[in-house]
């Protein structure tokens, strides 16, 4: 790797840092107006015009308010546990393509050495194996707040998240198994790459898969209605009840990067990520505009169905919530896994010279 690729990969990993950071502040504040506008109340209005500078007030509120160590706690622990976790979820979009190449101008491309841009950090050929890695890696964040805080609720909450991520992991793991059997990689481009034809949620082996998998990634971002690590209503706040100020803050900000992580996974494992519909603009200059658009617009989409369950659905109880995972999404998913193959042996190839 030459200089000029370090510095376009700094400058990605930096842009993509603040788009990141910004969209979350702005996703709490389109939260609360969901929130509002469904119980039918105005939510945030006075910072700002329409309320859009409620984000950057309640940053400064974070930054400012004291920071408050309750006493016996493990203070080496307790400060790491928030860093884990906003680090995860930083950590996911690394990996995570939102577009396609975008051709260099001349000039430019003479400068740096190379005449393509991906719209993408890093495209390890494993790609949905250390999504998954660090998604196993989030959980600790947790569990090392809710132990370190020397408060039995907060303790629980570590506990329940404890038992609730390993139970919705598994399903969610074999989940992908299917897109990784229709796709023929484990690499997220080439997983794109495959649906340019036919979306994977229009095969009945991706339809099932996305059925699992959106029931356990609302369960893996902890949101109602599988909020049992933070159940306000039996444990305060729950794993996160002794922080307060900015390290509370991170805890937010990854809870809400989360929740704009999964919605771009599920975009691009089902619904055929930054692909143009019916080929549109193939092989235009422009294709690459379109196709982030395309992508964007996904993201919104089940970034919005986040806050539509959250005001829509209730909590439900810890055991409603251990049979779902190990009594039904895991013997559906292993069930789904022999399907996928059935369909990849033998109508996988009938199917693809219909709509390739």
């Amino acid at each position: 790797m030459n200089w000029n690729e370090i510095i376009v990969w700094a400058v990605k990993s930096g842009l993509l840092f603040f788009i990141i950071i910004t969209g979350c502040a702005y996703y709490t504040l389109a939260e609360r107006k969901v929130a509002a506008f469904i119980q039918d109340r105005k939510g945030p209005n006075r910072a700002g015009p329409m309320g859009l500078l409620q984000p950057l007030a309640d940053g400064i509120k974070f930054l400012t308010k004291e920071e408050v160590f309750p006493t016996r706690v493990n203070k080496v622990l307790y400060l790491i546990a928030p860093a884990i976790s906003v680090s995860c979820a930083i950590m996911a979009w690394s990996i995570i393509p939102f577009g396609g190449t975008i051709p260099l101008p001349g000039f430019l491309s003479e400068m740096v050495g190379f005449d393509k841009l991906d719209l993408q950090v890093a495209n390890p050929d494993t790609g949905i194996l250390v999504l998954l890695a660090i998604s196993s890696l989030a959980v600790y964040g947790v569990i090392l707040a809710g132990w370190s805080s020397n408060n039995k609720y907060s303790l629980m909450g570590g506990i329940r998240s404890t038992a609730q991520m390993i139970s919705y992991e598994l399903p969610l793991g074999l989940s992908l198994t299917a897109v990784i059997l229709m796709a023929g990689s484990l690499k997220l481009t080439d997983i794109n790459n495959a649906q340019k034809g036919l979306w994977f949620i229009f095969t009945l082996p991706g339809f099932m898969a996305f059925l699992i998998f959106s029931v356990a990634m609302f369960a893996e971002t902890n949101r109602l209605p599988f909020d049992l690590a933070e159940a306000e209503s039996e444990l305060v706040v729950g794993f996160h009840t002794e922080y307060g100020a900015f390290k509370f803050a991170l805890f937010f900000i990854a809870e809400y990067m989360n929740m704009i992580t999964m919605s771009a996974v599920v975009s691009l494992l089902f619904f055929g990520g930054y692909n143009v519909p019916f080929g549109l603009l193939e092989g235009s200059d422009f294709q690459f505009l379109a196709g982030l658009l395309f992508f964007v617009a996904k993201v919104l989409f089940f970034a919005f169905s986040f806050m539509w369950v959250r005001w829509t659905l209730p909590r439900f109880r810890y055991d409603q919530l251990m049979n779902i995972g190990w009594k039904k999404l895991i013997p559906w998913a292993l069930g789904n896994i022999v399907l996928t193959a059935t369909y990849v042996v033998y109508w996988g190839k009938f199917w693809k010279g219909l709509f390739v």
